[in-house]
C-alpha cells in the first residue's frame, strides 16, 4: 500500500515548486542562462566565415550586424548582471560560449587553434556595452538593437571576438 505512494511524490514536488515560485502582476521573471562551450566550427561565426569566399562578410574589427533585433533593456540588464558578478568563463582553443537573457545573448569566440583562455564577465558586458554604444539607437527612439562584434580579451591576453545578437540565433 505504501509503495504506490511513492508514484506520487514527484508530482508532489512538482506542486511544491511551482507553488513556491513569486509571481508579480505585470512583470515576466527573466532568467540569466549560460550556454554551453560548443566548438567553433559548430557556431554561426564558423558558418559565416566560410561562407564569405573573399571575407568582406566577416570584419576583423568592430562591426554592427543586421539580423534579428533584441530588446535593449534585456541587454542592459544582462550586462549589469555580468559587470557585477566577478566570475570568469573558460574558452578554450576554437571554442565559443555565451550568456541568454530573454530576447538578447551574447556569444564570446575564441580563434585560436592552440591557446586556452579565461574571459571576465566584465569584459564580456563592456564588450556588450561597447557595442550597444557602437551600433543600437537611442533606447528612447527605438527599443530594439541588431547588436554586433568587438574585440576583447582573455586573462592571457588573447584576442577574443565578442559578439550581441537575438536570443533566438545560434552563436
Amino acid at each position: 500500500m505504501h509503495s504506490s505512494l511513492f508514484f506520487l511524490a514527484p508530482l508532489a514536488t512538482l506542486f511544491q515548486v511551482g507553488a513556491s515560485l513569486p509571481a508579480e502582476e505585470g512583470k515576466r521573471a527573466l532568467e540569466i542562462i549560460k550556454l554551453p562551450i560548443i566548438p567553433l566550427n559548430q557556431t554561426q561565426y564558423w558558418a559565416d566565415l566560410q561562407a564569405s569566399k573573399d571575407g568582406n562578410l566577416i570584419n576583423k574589427r568592430d562591426d554592427c550586424a543586421s539580423t534579428a533585433p533584441y530588446t535593449q533593456s534585456d541587454m542592459d540588464a544582462l550586462i549589469s548582471s555580468l559587470q557585477s558578478d566577478g566570475q570568469s568563463d573558460y574558452l578554450p582553443a576554437t571554442g565559443s560560449t555565451g550568456w541568454l537573457l530573454g530576447t538578447a545573448k551574447v556569444c564570446t569566440y575564441n580563434n585560436y587553434i592552440f591557446d586556452n583562455t579565461h574571459v571576465s564577465h566584465w569584459e564580456i558586458g563592456w564588450g556588450a556595452s561597447y557595442i550597444k554604444g557602437l551600433c543600437c539607437p537611442s533606447e528612447s527612439a527605438n527599443p530594439q538593437c541588431s547588436g554586433g562584434s568587438c574585440t576583447g580579451q582573455g586573462d592571457s591576453g588573447l584576442n577574443v571576438i565578442i559578439a550581441t545578437r537575438n536570443s533566438a540565433l545560434s552563436c
